[in-house]
């Protein structure tokens, strides 16, 4: 088929920063951010401004956190976005920049990307987890990617990892242990951003290299459980912190530690488990292929497919 010569902004909603670039012929170009803006106003007229710089734009691919519903607009939920739960967003934006908007959770995005053109092709289950603000979950099985809850969280061993995962969430977010470092140093208001706390841990800082290591640590527990509860064929790791070189060798070491202490936390967590005489076995970790990208990409992709464009 002949790739579609349209041109399409591709959004990707963080916490603290909006990311975006723009998506032709298959190709993401011209990557930029923004600071997130507070109010969903000011988030239309920077968007505005941005299609104004680069016409022509035909459409705008968002992926954010929450859970997007596109049969109603409504991104149900709650996330560091507090102005895309606000009621209906979706006709809203399109209505606003006047142009079709497509809408997709950003863990979704990632995992559609990869699944499609990354580290999950030739997989048919495989889980993926997108590290902000937060950490997105999206589940991969038998090639499709669940979106509904019921289908994701179906037993309990799934409802605990979920919950395992959910009170860990600012332990394991870059963003998070920023402000944390921030906060210990006597910086506020400042904030260090995720890539300057690696850098001050390598570099010996007693309060990074503590918060880098609880990090570590957290997200080896969260994904020794969600691994036992889905066993997946891989765990693609995506966001910002899969730019980080020590990443799959610090979690790799991490987890086997854990596994192997009989006085770890998952030996703890083991009691409340459904199966608390199951085995855990270590997880197949992979860096997404497309790192920060993959969020973009996938929005894209699913756009192209909401609105059946050619490619």
């Amino acid at each position: 088929m002949v790739q579609s010569t349209e041109t399409i902004l591709v959004l990707d909603i963080g916490g603290s920063a909006v990311k975006y670039g723009f998506w032709t012929a298959q190709k993401l170009e011209d990557r930029e951010q923004f600071p997130t803006p507070l109010t969903r106003n000011k988030f239309y007229q920077t968007v505005a401004d941005i299609c104004d710089a680069h016409e022509p734009i035909a459409g705008i691919a968002v992926s954010c956190p929450g859970e997007p519903d596109e049969d109603t607009g409504i991104v149900h939920g709650m996330s560091y976005v507090p102005f895309l739960h606000l009621g209906e967003f979706q006709h809203d934006f399109a209505t606003q920049l006047n142009r079709p908007v497509s809408l997709q959770n950003d863990a979704e995005s990632a995992a559609l990307a990869e699944m499609t053109l990354g580290v999950g092709q030739n997989h048919q289950n495989a889980l993926f987890t997108i590290i902000g603000s937060g950490i997105g979950l999206a589940i991969v099985q038998d090639g499709l990617i669940l979106k509904n809850l019921a289908e994701k969280f179906d037993n309990p061993e799934k409802r605990f990892a979920d919950t395992l995962k959910t009170l860990n969430n600012s332990k394991v977010s870059p963003v998070q242990i920023g402000k944390t470092v921030s906060l210990k140093n006597f910086k506020l208001p400042d904030t260090i951003d995720g890539k300057t706390v690696f850098e001050l841990a390598k570099q010996g800082d007693p309060i990074a290299s503590q918060e880098v290591d609880q990090m570590y640590a957290s997200l080896a527990e969260i994904l020794i459980f969600l691994n036992a509860a889905y066993q997946p064929e891989i765990i693609g790791i995506g966001g910002g912190i899969s730019n980080n070189p020590d990443l799959l060798p610090e979690l790799k070491a991490h987890i086997a530690t854990l596994l192997a202490s009989p006085d770890s936390k998952i030996s703890f967590y083991k009691r409340f488990y459904p199966n608390p005489d199951q085995a855990f076995t270590k997880p197949n970790l992979r860096t997404c292929y497309f790192k920060n990208d993959a969020n973009l990409i996938g929005a894209a992709l699913h756009y192209e497919h909401r609105f059946k464009r050619p490619y």
